[in-house]
């Protein structure tokens, strides 16, 4: 009878790690990136323009990261959802030029928590006189457990994407807390 309990416990613990471990990696998702309820107690009337880059794919055998596309989506996304800026502009027209760069992410190979680490150098520039108004290391993290997700490649991509929502309201806060002219 124990050797049945163990048995069968063995099973479902290989079973669980089995599901944990399979599947295919998918990319950071721009909608979970961005910060949908972010307000500020200011609104400039200046445009800006936004740019990512550090960024990397997502591979079939790889591990969740985060395009440049999509992380400057998420970017575009939050600061037109805070109305932060008036508008967001395609280009290098606007107003100001916000450039965030990517750092690698610290991920987790395994486990049932992941937590992802993520440092991204932040930079406004005022483009009329290419004066750099910001420029700032923010660091954030984000945990994603079991009850998030029984699936680790989902975790994991949710880890990221926490991660990175954490870094773009960090970024937006600190421009908000900016003085600009």
């Amino acid at each position: 009878m124990i050797k049945t309990i163990i048995s069968r416990t063995s099973v479902m613990l290989i079973a669980v790690a089995v599901v944990g471990l399979t599947g295919c990696a998918s990319p950071a998702n721009r909608e979970a990136m961005s910060t949908p309820n972010q307000s500020f107690n200011k609104q400039y009337s200046y445009s800006v323009s936004v740019s990512a880059q550090g960024g990397g794919e997502t591979g079939a055998m790889d591990s969740s990261n985060i395009s440049n596309e999509d992380f400057k989506a998420a970017i575009e996304q939050s600061i037109t959802q805070s109305q932060l800026f008036k508008t967001v502009i395609q280009g290098k027209d606007g107003d100001y030029e916000l450039t965030v760069s990517i750092s690698p992410l610290t991920k987790p190979m395994m486990g049932f928590s992941f937590t992802v680490d993520m440092e991204a150098g932040w930079s406004l520039v005022k483009v009329s006189d290419k004066s750099v108004v910001m420029r700032k290391l923010i660091k954030s993290s984000h945990t994603a457990t079991m009850g998030d997700s029984m699936v680790g490649v989902t975790r994991l991509r949710m880890a990221v994407e926490g991660a990175a929502r954490d870094n773009i309201a960090q970024g937006l806060q600190a421009i908000a807390d900016l003085n600009l002219r």
